[in-house]
């Protein structure tokens, strides 16, 4: 099942507290995901793996939200890891 969030920060903070369970996978909008900074990218990576969450970059979706996608979807194939 695909949910969606308002940010990677809202998605990652509701894994945390428990309030999203079974995650696989979150997937952030390209643009957005290039423009920030190497050090917030690799913040966001270590916060992911330590979860257990991969972490993906799509350019076909929207820089307004994120998807949250639970596990057993296989990825769209304009998806990426990052």
């Amino acid at each position: 099942m695909t949910t969606r969030s308002q940010t990677l920060e809202d998605a990652l903070t509701a894994i945390e507290k428990r309030q999203l369970k079974s995650v696989s996978r979150i997937v952030v909008s390209r643009a957005w995901w290039d423009a920030l900074s190497p050090g917030e990218r690799s913040a966001y990576r270590n916060r992911c793996s330590g979860l257990g969450v991969e972490l993906s970059a799509d350019d076909r979706i929207s820089r307004h939200f994120v998807e949250v996608i639970t596990k057993d979807e296989p990825p769209l194939s304009s998806e990426r890891r990052v």
